[in-house]
């Protein structure tokens, strides 16, 4: 039978030079935390970075914390204020790399590709020079937040659901194309939906990896943990950690 956790290539990357420490936020809503059989389990894909980092980085005193909210939307929930809240309370040590997974719950509340991009990392003013009122703007959108602090910022794509109806299925296509197209310094994107297919995956593969449609199963996790986990470790191996960004306001 095939083993689903292995049809994804899980080898863990050789990292040249390891870090004496190193701290991750995996940030989300139910799939960070991992929410699986109705609520009765969790199963984070943080696990599977935690191990995948000790075999890659022995040396390195690794840290990876979960804050995963079920239900979280980007747009109308408190993914913001969330943010906002854990970097403020870690600003005397901050996290090097946080890993951000957002916008499934907004497109099941029909809201549209732009609006979600917009909210997690794009102002709609774009143009001109860095005034307050910009910068201001700016500091109000989730993958901003975390950028402020110094960060690495891996954006992950929106996983597939079982429910098609109406547009949702385009919606999400915009939405990924959006975040993998995104231009911006120490920001980096995964595309978790290729990566974790529903739709193209066999029955089998499909009821071992899949709890209800839209969260995964334990070994689902695995699987997503395994599949970040290896693209943190190529990142960790070329991307240095900036000191905290100081903010230029140009009146």
């Amino acid at each position: 039978m095939e083993n689903p956790v292995a049809t994804l290539a899980t080898k863990t990357p050789t990292v040249e030079s390891s870090p004496k420490s190193l701290r991750i936020l995996c940030f989300g809503d139910s799939l960070t935390s991992g929410y699986s059989e109705f609520g009765y389990s969790h199963h984070p894909y943080a696990k599977q970075i935690r191990e995948k980092l000790k075999e890659a980085l022995p040396d390195t005193q690794a840290t990876v914390d979960v804050a995963g909210q079920a239900g979280d939307q980007v747009i109308a929930g408190q993914f913001l204020k969330r943010m906002k809240g854990i970097c403020a309370k870690v600003k005397d040590a901050p996290y090097d790399w946080i890993i951000v997974l957002g916008g499934t719950n907004d497109l099941g509340w029909s809201e549209t590709a732009d609006k979600i991009y917009e909210a997690l990392g794009l102002a709609s003013d774009s143009e001109g020079t860095p005034t307050r009122d910009r910068l201001m703007l700016l500091s109000e959108k989730v993958w901003k937040v975390a950028l402020d602090t110094g960060a690495n910022v891996l954006a992950l794509s929106v996983l597939e659901a079982e429910y098609t109806s109406g547009d949702i299925v385009q919606r999400r296509k915009e939405l990924n194309n959006l975040i993998a197209y995104h231009q911006e310094d120490r920001l980096y994107s995964l595309d978790l939906c290729a990566a974790v297919p529903y739709f193209t995956m066999n029955d089998v593969t499909r009821e071992t990896i899949w709890d209800d449609g839209l969260h995964l199963t334990a070994k689902g996790y695995e699987m997503m943990g395994n599949v970040i986990a290896t693209k943190l470790l190529e990142l960790i191996n070329s991307v240095t950690r900036p000191p905290v960004v100081n903010k230029t306001v140009a009146e």
